[in-house]
């Protein structure tokens, strides 16, 4: 098993541009689908089945691929290199994942002449935002945004050292 790579490195490798085929390879580690790496790499299936495996992938999709492949890489040392349970952490909601959706938007607060002098007792200028229940994410559904990848990273970490949320 590979040794996780620093992030200096995966800087580097982005910049240079990764090849196509190694979607595939990526995709081997933990089983996922043509649909699922297209989520991650913010791309169609069709955009992703219409490059050549030499074809290099864009910065962007470049940074998300190796971020995806350093985060399997973690998990397969987290879960003893057993890519069925990494694939069962990847598509299991979690309760760390959970945002709470607004039902309504928060009242826009009161212009700053309209509060009022020090003296006077202000009217709380908004309401707090109502939320809904919250609503458990996989951590495969948060990848497709790079602060989703640092909060996978956060719970993967959690898991490695026995921290229960």
């Amino acid at each position: 098993m590979q040794a996780v790579l620093p992030v200096t490195h995966l800087i580097q490798q982005a910049r240079q541009g990764v090849l196509r085929a190694r979607v595939d390879e990526v995709a081997a580690l933990a089983g996922l689908s043509d649909k699922e790496m297209a989520h991650v790499l913010n791309m169609s299936v069709r955009g992703l089945h219409g490059k050549t495996p030499s074809e290099v992938l864009s910065l962007a999709a470049s940074e998300r691929l190796l971020l995806l492949e350093r985060l399997l890489r973690h998990s397969l040392n987290v879960f003893d290199g057993r890519s069925d349970l990494v694939s069962r952490w990847l598509h299991t909601p979690l309760p760390e994942l959970a945002y709470a959706e607004r039902t309504e938007e928060p009242e826009p607060t009161l212009p700053l002449r309209s509060m009022g002098s020090f003296e006077a007792p202000v009217a709380e200028a908004y309401s707090s935002p109502a939320t809904s229940e919250q609503e458990a994410q996989s951590p495969l559904a948060v990848l497709d945004t790079v602060s989703g990848f640092a909060l996978a990273e956060d719970v993967l970490g959690r898991i490695e050292w026995g921290i229960i949320s």
